[in-house]
């Protein structure tokens, strides 16, 4: 029965943090606008970039991060000793909470920044290298998509070199399903990186046409 219950706790706990669409409420908030109609109509940093500027882009970036970082943390805290699979089902349950968010019709980002919070917290030297591949990616292309695909892409095959596979290479497993979601929700960004269409990542704000 308490097993059941802290299980309960810690999907509706992570997914409802992981559901708070922070892009859409600070554009909302400070624009007065509904961000699903600017852009790309994506939630996420990015589009918030467009439209804010870069310091709204780190901010919002910081904030997605941890809605994936704070409930495994707290859980990897509380019941890792205990139950050593409940902080990859906190983190995959703020993942799918930023991507299909309760707050907007079950429609949200791509989960990249949520994840990044999340594997932060269970696989924190496998991330910065990540982060550093996607950097790198990012400066040489100039594309955040193609970034967050290479990072995705790389972080099953850290966490493995790193050894940070986790209690019965549950985290090994989780980060391969993670990489495989993140990969797929950018479907139409590798489409429009195929056909040459896709829009470069821009280091100011964008200005609107007339």
């Amino acid at each position: 029965m308490k097993l059941i219950l802290e299980l309960l706790i810690t999907v509706i706990v992570s997914y409802v943090l992981g559901s708070i669409p922070t892009g859409y409420i600070i554009t909302k908030k400070l624009k007065g606008i509904d961000i699903r109609r600017e852009g790309s109509g994506n939630i996420g940093a990015t589009n918030v970039k467009r439209i804010l500027g870069m310091k709204w882009f780190f901010i919002v970036l910081a904030l997605d991060a941890l809605k994936g970082f704070v409930p495994v943390f707290t859980v990897s805290v509380i019941f890792k000793a205990s139950y050593p699979f409940l902080p990859i089902l906190a983190g995959l349950c703020a993942i799918l909470g930023h991507t299909f968010t309760m707050f907007l019709n079950f429609k949200g980002g791509k989960g990249v920044a949520t994840a990044l919070g999340v594997f932060l917290a269970l696989t924190p030297f496998s991330v910065l290298t990540a982060v550093l591949a996607f950097v790198i990616t990012l400066l040489m292309f100039g594309y955040i998509s193609l970034g967050s695909i290479t990072a995705s892409i790389l972080l099953p095959f850290l966490v493995y070199i790193y050894g940070e596979t986790g209690y019965l290479y549950l985290t090994w497993i989780f980060s391969l399903i993670a990489a495989a979601f993140v990969v797929y929700k950018h479907k139409d960004n590798i489409k429009r990186l195929f056909e040459g269409t896709e829009n470069k990542f821009e280091f100011k704000k964008e200005k609107k046409e007339k």
